[in-house]
């Protein structure tokens, strides 16, 4: 069972502050770092399998969004869509980006792909497919046509058997689209 609470809850989670310059660029106010994974192809979703260290898989459900609430990008709204799997410190994962300034028009698009695990916090669930948590993780954006961008921070919710008083909304953040808008998660626990 899937749940969407929405409430005026305090959100924990700092994003880094952006530049503000940065609304020419595609950097996100983050230092763009030539190397490491974001360099390498991405991993087919369909291709995402547990192995012996994977404890978790994770799905974004439709389109996920978020809307910057400060910073250059005040009022613009990130799309995200994408899966993964998770465990023993290590993820692999990756998916779609939509970066839409608020008049609509598209200020960016491409793929993102996850390069680290930063924590995990399960709230458990009714059955093994069915879980819920929090995961925070680290990606790279790579903007079609642009640079890539390192050192994201992304953080994904379901609400599924959260504990009480757990204020925070379901859905996904990036950097600083911190306010979710819209869009389900979900966790599964693999054995």
């Amino acid at each position: 069972m899937m749940h969407d609470a929405r409430n005026d809850g305090g959100n924990d989670y700092e994003a880094p502050n952006l530049v503000p310059d940065c609304r020419g660029s595609d950097d996100y106010g983050l230092q763009t770092k030539s190397g490491g994974p974001s360099e390498g192809a991405l991993t087919s979703p369909s291709s995402l399998k547990a192995t012996a260290t994977t404890n978790w898989t994770f799905n974004l459900i439709g389109p996920n969004t978020a809307e910057a609430q400060s910073g250059p990008f005040t009022g613009d709204t990130i799309r995200v869509t994408g899966s993964g799997a998770f465990g023993t410190g290590s993820i692999e994962g990756n998916g779609s980006f939509t970066h839409i300034k608020p008049d609509g028009t598209v200020f960016a698009r491409g793929s993102w792909q996850a390069t680290s695990f930063s924590s995990f916090t399960p709230f458990g669930g009714p059955s093994a497919g069915v879980q819920g948590g929090q995961l925070r993780l680290t990606v790279t954006l790579l903007p079609d046509g642009g640079s890539p961008v390192s050192g994201v921070p992304m953080s994904v919710t379901c609400l599924v058997n959260a504990p009480a008083g757990f204020t925070e909304d379901e859905g996904t953040t990036v950097a600083a689209f911190t306010e979710k808008t819209g869009g389900h998660t979900l966790f599964h626990k693999v054995f």
